[in-house]
């Protein structure tokens, strides 16, 4: 990692790749889904990239490359949970009509989503859908927190509004 932090781009390939397999290793005692394993181990390989220049050559790799490890693992464990919760399963052959809440809302709310924005619709989608934080939700979206709030508070209105009363905007 020494060499690498001097810019010696073989050994930082190397050492990514003598890395991966402990990495994978490390979260398969946490990640239970094999194809998220990967997805997972990528984003811990990512997160040591952009943390490379914190790697203090006097001290352990090993506990800074799985501390990296284990705070990855522990965000994705934290969004999968949320995005667990929002979601509810739909049983085999689909359902006539989506379901919010207890209220059966049919065609409203694609009549609803249809009427948002296109950054409107970003927003719910990463916050909502995917589960990000604010924080990641504007950052991935190249706008400023509270801006993204707006657009989420805007566009959560407009769908209630849809939903509830059956008027657009």
């Amino acid at each position: 990692m020494e060499r690498a932090q001097q810019g010696d781009e073989q050994a930082y390939r190397t050492l990514l790749e003598d890395v991966r397999p402990a990495v994978i290793a490390f979260l398969r005692r946490r990640i239970t889904q094999p194809g998220e394993l990967e997805d997972v181990a990528q984003d811990v390989l990512i997160a040591l990239h952009r943390a490379r220049h914190t790697y203090q050559p006097s001290r352990p790799f090993d506990p800074w490359l799985f501390g990296i490890a284990r705070h990855v693992a522990t965000d994705y464990v934290r969004r999968r949970v949320v995005r667990a919760r929002r979601e509810s399963a739909i049983p085999e052959g689909g359902l006539e009509q989506p379901i919010l809440g207890d209220q059966a809302v049919g065609h409203d709310f694609e009549r609803a989503w249809d009427q948002l924005s296109p950054i409107q619709r970003e927003a719910v989608r990463l916050v909502h859908l995917e589960g990000l934080s604010l924080d990641e939700a504007a950052a991935r979206a190249a706008t400023t927190k509270g801006a993204l709030k707006v657009r989420l508070h805007r566009a959560l209105a407009a769908v209630r509004r849809v939903l509830l009363d059956g008027e657009p905007r």
